[in-house]
């Protein structure tokens, strides 16, 4: 007569069994999240070096350059403010202004704010809105010290590549400051920007 092989007991997961599985898959959940929160932040930079902090839709018209709108200038501008005043800034929705990237003084660190393909409000004149990429670099027109070496290589080693994306020449011509838009009221970026340091660095010389 065959016998029937015991039963295998029956065990109950304790509490604490079951409250590290809980966490255990809750942390993994949390690194998937982070790592594709990562990606998504990725895919919404036009510059590898980049780190997007999205402006307020409010302060930019969404566009399809340069299908709708040919890119061919760059204009820089100094923030008369701290970059994470900037960045705030550019984030409220009445603040009816945002540059398409900001650079950091200390360390050269880029924020993007709006996409390339997007028109920003950084000119003050529609026509240079339209077909010009905006760079803030933090700092006052009136402050140098704030120009630092991080932020000279870094800001010209974004606008060469914004250069060699649109084919924009890279002279004078065609990178400009704020203070050369038609109507302006601004300065920036003022009298102790070096012009000739910053055109070597963006032509690599």
């Amino acid at each position: 007569m065959e016998r029937t092989p015991p039963s295998a007991p029956i065990t109950t997961p304790t509490r604490r069994a079951l409250l590290r599985g809980g966490l255990a898959a809750g942390a993994a959940a949390a690194a998937a999240l982070a790592t594709a929160g990562r990606a998504a932040a990725a895919s919404n930079v036009d510059y590898p070096s980049a780190v997007w902090s999205p402006a307020s839709t409010s302060n930019y018209t969404a566009s399809n350059r340069p299908s709708s709108y040919a890119i061919n200038m760059v204009v820089i501008h100094v923030t008369q403010e701290t970059y994470a005043d900037t960045i705030r800034l550019f984030q409220d929705p009445a603040h009816a202004a945002a540059a398409h990237y900001v650079v950091r003084s200390a360390d050269g660190h880029i924020g993007q704010c709006v996409r390339e393909h997007d028109i920003a409000w950084h000119a003050g004149n529609w026509s240079y809105n339209t077909r010009s990429i905006g760079i803030e670099h933090e700092g006052w027109v009136d402050q140098p010290s704030y120009f630092t070496t991080a932020m000279y290589h870094s800001s010209a080693a974004l606008t060469a590549e914004i250069c060699d994306k649109y084919g924009i020449p890279k002279d004078r011509d065609h990178i400009i400051g704020h203070v050369e838009v038609p109507g302006t009221d601004h300065t920036d970026p003022g009298p102790n920007w070096d012009w000739t340091r910053y055109m070597r660095l963006v032509n690599g010389v």
